[in-house]
């Protein structure tokens, strides 16, 4: 996208994303963000920025990677940007989510002091069936629809159902941040919220940025390896062969020189296999 001469990136890929929400260790942003999808208040001071990884709990198991995870005074919090639909994203939160919430504990922990685990999928496309672009789900009574506890909760945020005309608040603002493809939808931000104009600002900044650069361009390659595979399976009318099709791409991407950690998160396979596979071409 152009951008007052200017060549940027949109702000939902998920390089980008990361760049502008915790790239300088400013977390003014993403506070920002998350108090108005959540409607809570939360300071960037009480942010802390924690790995990414979540570790499996058997050695065979899948390593989960999370875009963005943090913790506040009193949640865990994860924030996963989705732009294809691989059919899977209500099993895949619900994994990921869990993991969020069981992995808090320690040796002689309580229960009671587990902090709730709250993920935010920005999806886009769309995936519920609801005109709405914000959806939360938690544990609830089907029957009475009383809520069971708080400590699970996940939210779809889909960004094609965001509307063009949006109400002048932080959530609606912030959806069109990130569903924004255009020049005037962003001069338009810009105008709203002090905090959307230093957001577009930095959206401009980190654009430029060298690596965030060469990043976007490594994930744009194996993310067409990847759907160029599944076409060629969806046409060939095969289904069993999707995983191999997967080590195939993840084999061009490696020796395209893309690192195992990208390589693993976009073709959603265990790092171990990314590694065996680099060392198989060795």
């Amino acid at each position: 996208m152009i951008y007052r001469g200017k060549e940027i990136y949109l702000a939902k890929f998920d390089v980008v994303f990361k760049a502008v929400f915790i790239g300088d260790g400013d977390y003014s942003l993403l506070a920002s963000l998350l108090s108005s999808i959540l409607n809570i208040s939360i300071k960037s001071e009480d942010i802390v920025l924690l790995n990414v990884e979540l570790a499996p709990e058997h050695k065979s198991g899948r390593l989960a990677r999370l875009d963005i995870r943090v913790k506040t005074v009193d949640r865990h919090i994860n924030v996963e940007i989705q732009l294809y639909d691989r059919k899977n994203m209500d099993k895949r939160s619900i994994f990921y989510t869990s993991k969020l919430y069981t992995g808090q504990m320690s040796t002689g922990m309580k229960f009671n002091n587990l902090a709730p685990a709250i993920a935010i999928n920005i999806l886009d496309f769309e995936y519920l069936p609801y005109i709405e672009y914000h959806n939360v789900y938690r544990l609830k009574n089907v029957r009475t629809n009383d809520e069971l506890t708080d400590v699970f909760e996940i939210n779809f945020i889909e960004l094609p159902k965001v509307p063009p005309e949006i109400n002048n608040n932080p959530k609606d603002l912030w959806a069109r941040f990130l569903a924004a493809e255009s020049e005037e939808e962003l001069d338009m931000l810009t105008e709203q919220n002090p905090i959307l104009d230093k957001a577009v600002k930095k959206l401009v900044y980190v654009s430029a940025d060298e690596l965030v650069r060469y990043e976007m361009e490594m994930r744009e390659k194996i993310e067409l390896d990847y759907q160029s595979d599944m076409k060629d399976n969806f046409d060939k009318g095969v289904d069993k062969g999707v995983e191999e099709e997967k080590y195939r791409a993840a084999e061009r991407a490696l020796r395209k020189g893309v690192s195992p950690d990208d390589v693993a998160y976009v073709q959603e396979l265990p790092l171990s296999i990314v590694l065996e596979i680099k060392k198989n071409i060795r």
